[in-house]
């Protein structure tokens, strides 16, 4: 009995340590996993596009592309600062999640980013993994108010403005103009208003204005509407044509009409004021012509003969009269 009470407990003895060895092989096992190093990244190209285009402000999209080398990524991150070029001060920024990926892999992590249209900036882009940076880059924008916001696009753009006297009566001229209005998409155009104005050149004053529609304009195509203003004859003006789209306007264009034209004259170098019968530029159809003031010599450019100055002219008469006289001695 004694002997089989041995055997068990060195078997129970035996059992213990065993047990005992295996945890503590277990916890060496732990204890030597394989370290990893953290996750790398790169930015390997940056695009920036506009998304939307206010008179205030434009959002823009940026797109990284971004390559993960070695490590396991945990929570990689990426954050988008604008700072402006002018100041440096920060104002907007954005952050968005970096796609998982495995190891030695390129992906794209994109966001939208609001700033002022009449700003320069610089976009700083920071990846961040498990709280802490792994990579950095920027990109540049500038010249944004040379976009046109989404209110002010049209396609349709004034090619030219001819001007034609109908009319002449009681101090007023009757000018029609023809504004060209060329659709340079492809698509046809929104039928918007166009407001024409004559004004004043030296006092800005306004003489007249006339609203019209420009109609829709078929794709890459032309079309002239005319609208007839009646202004006081003898001064310059500038004719000034504005589209707008409801309560925006699109764009205005201007072009001179001169009624009082100037000549000047070299010799002098001084300007002369010229008048102009506006009836005689009449087309048929018009009003009859009225009479008005003609234009003067000078002003047409014709002077009276230049009285002759003596010259060779007066030594050949006293030389023939010389002659005379010494004839008479000799008779």
């Amino acid at each position: 009995m004694k002997a089989e009470k041995v055997i068990i407990a060195l078997l129970g003895v035996i059992f213990v340590v065993s047990i005992a060895i295996v945890l503590m092989n277990s916890d060496a096992l732990i204890n030597e996993k394989e370290y990893k190093p953290p996750a790398s990244f790169s930015i390997r190209e940056i695009d920036v596009k506009p998304v939307e285009v206010t008179s205030d402000l434009i959002e823009v999209n940026v797109t990284a592309y971004i390559y993960h080398g070695e490590g396991e990524a945990k929570n990689p991150i990426m954050l988008i600062r604008a700072i402006n070029s002018n100041t440096g001060l920060h104002e907007a920024e954005v952050s968005t999640p970096i796609p998982a990926s495995d190891s030695d892999k390129t992906v794209t992590a994109w966001a939208k980013l609001k700033v002022q249209r009449d700003g320069n900036y610089d976009l700083r882009i920071l990846l961040y993994d498990n709280g802490s940076i792994r990579e950095s880059g920027s990109v540049g924008i500038k010249g944004l108010n040379a976009l046109t916001p989404a209110a002010k696009k049209s396609g349709v753009e004034v090619n030219n403005i001819d001007f034609i006297v109908v009319g002449a009566s009681g101090g007023k001229a009757s000018i029609t103009s023809d504004v060209y209005l060329e659709n340079k998409w492809a698509a046809p155009s929104e039928n918007m208003n166009m407001i024409v104005k004559a004004r004043q050149a030296e006092s800005n004053l306004l003489a007249d204005k006339k609203s019209s529609e420009t109609g829709v304009i078929a794709g890459e195509a032309t079309s002239v509407k005319s609208v007839q203003l009646d202004v006081p004859e003898g001064y310059n003006y500038m004719m000034v044509v504005e589209l707008w789209k409801g309560d925006v306007l699109v764009n205005t264009w201007e072009k001179a009409l001169m009624l009082a034209p100037t000549k000047t004259v070299p010799k002098e170098s001084q300007e002369k004021k010229m008048t102009i019968e506006v009836s005689k530029f009449m087309r048929e159809g018009g009003a009859p012509p009225v009479p008005g003031v003609t234009m003067t010599a000078d002003a047409m450019g014709y002077a009276p003969p230049m009285k002759q100055e003596p010259g060779f002219e007066f030594i050949f008469a006293f030389a023939a009269l010389i002659l005379v006289i010494a004839s008479r001695r000799r008779s």
